[in-house]
């Protein structure tokens, strides 16, 4: 099966498995054992439907249908699952499994939690970032994307990418004079991940250089 599957009945330490690190690090900033559906539903936790997002997760419904939980996001900030205005209900988490070079990660500001990002990069150039935050629900950072797509995690583009934090939060509110505790909150949690990102990376290349040794 190249999916993952969870009722949402059940708790969010469920989701954690191995090699799938975006959801394993966000149980230390979502600190919760509530189950799925009440998680996805409160806004206080976005950053599990960030990490479920950056994952490409789809939401089962009650119709045979699926949804992605970005879809699903309300203006409130959190995932409806119970099918308000007329949609059906969801059932079911679908998570798929990361393809072969594909790395994922969330991390959090230093000193406020309630700032954060993920990420999942791929070999082949794919990039999808997520910033939690800044607005009431968790937004994707398109300008982050750009900078970090199909380029080597080194020191200057990881500042490039906290930097770029600074101008994604902009239109949300938290980028003017008056909040700029939230746009520096922002760039550590961005700067924190992507070194964490990095740091995974390069301890998955040992591994592919043996793997091409044995093929030749």
């Amino acid at each position: 099966m190249n999916e993952r599957r969870f009722p949402l009945h059940q708790t969010v330490l469920d989701l954690q498995a191995k090699g799938e690190n975006a959801l394993n690090d966000w149980f230390p900033i979502g600190d919760s054992v509530s189950t799925i559906r009440i998680c996805l539903e409160d806004p206080r936790h976005n950053a599990l439907a960030a990490a479920l997002i950056v994952l490409d997760t789809q939401l089962a419904l009650e119709d045979g249908g699926t949804e992605r939980v970005d879809q699903r996001l309300l203006g409130d900030g959190g995932v409806d699952v119970e099918g308000r205005e007329g949609a059906p209900p969801a059932v079911e988490l679908r998570i798929p499994r990361m393809p072969l070079g594909a790395h994922s990660a969330m991390a959090a500001a230093k000193s406020d939690r309630a700032y954060s990002a993920a990420a999942r990069l791929s070999l082949n150039g794919d990039a999808a970032v997520m910033l939690v935050g800044i607005a009431p629900y968790p937004i994707r950072a398109r300008q982050i994307e750009s900078v970090v797509r199909g380029r080597t995690l080194n020191d200057r583009i990881i500042d490039l990418a906290a930097q770029t934090a600074r101008s994604e939060a902009q239109p949300y509110g938290v980028g003017d004079l008056t909040d700029g505790v939230a746009v520096n909150q922002i760039e550590d949690a961005v700067r924190r991940l992507f070194r964490r990102l990095r740091d995974r990376l390069q301890d998955a290349q040992p591994h592919a250089s043996r793997h091409s040794a044995r093929r030749r």
